[in-house]
């Protein structure tokens, strides 16, 4: 599968399980992947996307709630992406 199809394949199941607000940022996230390949899905570069997103890690955490919440739908919704395997 390309990124493309792989991320279209799993939005469904992905967003059944967000809230509007999660769902607007894992969708920031695909884009970015799509882009750019299964390295932006790296938890080190969580924090470059929330602030990518969002302007600032503050920002981020007003809107998605605090970092633990923030860093388990990022792992969660990746299980999704890749079936059980987490990039």
């Amino acid at each position: 599968l390309t990124r493309e199809e792989r991320a279209q394949a799993a939005e469904s199941n992905i967003f059944a399980l967000l809230d509007e607000k999660q769902r607007d940022f894992i969708s920031f996230v695909l884009s970015k992947y799509v882009e750019a390949g299964v390295d932006e899905l790296s938890q080190d570069k969580l924090p470059i996307l929330l602030k990518n997103k969002y302007q600032s890690f503050e920002d981020a955490k007003e809107v998605l709630g605090d970092e633990a919440s923030i860093s388990k739908v990022f792992i969660e919704f990746q299980k999704h992406l890749y079936g059980g395997r987490i990039a």
